[in-house]
């Protein structure tokens, strides 16, 4: 079982050529769909592979899955 990260924690994951950060704000363990900035999104959380709403440092939210991310 995946150690989920804690709200506040800092994580970071690829985007284009390089990585993006963001703070976690949220924890999911069941599918979840949000519209983000127009955009349906939806990720298959688990408790093996948690999904998280993340601030984004340009201030937007994303939605990932565990294996997507690391800690910053």
């Amino acid at each position: 079982m995946t150690t989920p990260y804690e709200t506040g924690t800092r994580v970071e994951w690829d985007w284009g050529r390089g990585t993006a950060q963001g703070f976690i704000t949220e924890t999911f363990t069941q599918p979840v769909a949000r519209t983000l900035k127009g955009a349906h999104v939806k990720r298959n959380a688990s408790d093996d592979n948690p999904a998280y709403l993340i601030r984004h440092d340009s201030g937007s939210d994303v939605l990932k899955s565990h294996s997507e991310l690391r800690e910053a």
